[in-house]
């Protein structure tokens, strides 16, 4: 394996640190045991372009998007995204992730340029810029927790996305600006207020009224990852907690969470990992 290589896989697992908040993260994500899926062998392709979809075309012929982040949704940030993939359309890369096509023909993958001076993982780079919000629900397992800590340091620098206010997280107990966002993804902050543990979901409320008040389902499967990471009805209970994904309605709004990460508390010490 030759040193250029070498940096770009560690480059794929870890990312560039931009702060010592997120060298801290690193440090977490290289003492954490990852699912082999995270792991796999970094391959060679390019970038030829982008579909009408925004799917990324490589030389091999696969159809791929960069997983755990969703680029904006809105103009000029949208453009704004798509020209810093163009700008690298013809690029050598390296590319880690499944080799098979999945949900509409495409792969979830990661890349990274592989030239010199420095490698980037193109994920770190957006998400860094302002360019891409974290989703780490669009992929089954999640592989770079290093993105939240990144996004913060961009929401903070109020960097591309984050100074607008259409991206801004919004409060759990403002009924009527979550009801306006139904159908697109959204970052909303709240105090869990109550949690209810069923057979098949656990429902974490923000509120007191359910036809009204906003709502995190979690499946059974989620909830027993959650409370293996420590963050089970006594972590979270009375807890300021940030959740992301697509709010849907359902009495009143709510997200459906398919993935620990996919929630952050905000008081107190770091998620467990």
């Amino acid at each position: 394996m030759t040193g250029s290589t070498l940096r770009m896989l560690l480059a794929l697992c870890l990312g560039p640190a931009l702060d010592i908040g997120i060298q801290e993260a690193h440090a977490q994500a290289r003492s954490m045991q990852r699912p082999a899926e995270c792991l796999s062998e970094a391959r060679s392709d390019r970038l030829q372009g982008l579909t009408p979809e925004d799917d990324l075309i490589l030389a091999s012929g696969q159809l791929a998007r960069l997983s755990g982040i969703r680029l904006p949704d809105t103009p000029p940030h949208r453009e704004d995204a798509l020209s810093w993939l163009r700008a690298r359309i013809g690029e050598t890369v390296l590319m880690q992730g499944p080799d098979r096509r999945a949900r509409w023909d495409r792969a979830s993958v990661r890349i990274g340029s592989s030239g010199e001076p420095a490698s980037l993982d193109w994920a770190h780079g957006l998400v860094e810029a302002g360019l891409a919000l974290v989703d780490p629900g669009s992929d089954r397992v999640f592989c770079q927790p290093e993105l939240l800590a990144i996004e913060a340091t961009a929401r903070e620098r109020r960097l591309g996305v984050w100074a607008d206010d259409r991206y801004k997280p919004l409060d759990a107990n403002h009924s009527e600006r979550l009801r306006e966002r139904i159908g697109s993804f959204a970052l909303i902050e709240g105090r869990v207020r109550s949690i209810g543990e069923r057979k098949q979901r656990t429902y974490l409320n923000f509120g007191g009224l359910w036809a009204e008040d906003f709502t995190i389902i979690i499946s059974r499967a989620t909830w027993k990852q959650m409370s293996d990471r420590g963050l089970g009805a006594d972590s979270l209970k009375g807890r300021r907690i940030r959740a992301r994904g697509i709010l849907q309605p359902w009495q009143g709004t709510a997200f459906s969470i398919v993935i620990p990460d996919m929630i952050e508390r905000l008081e107190g010490d770091h998620l467990p990992r």
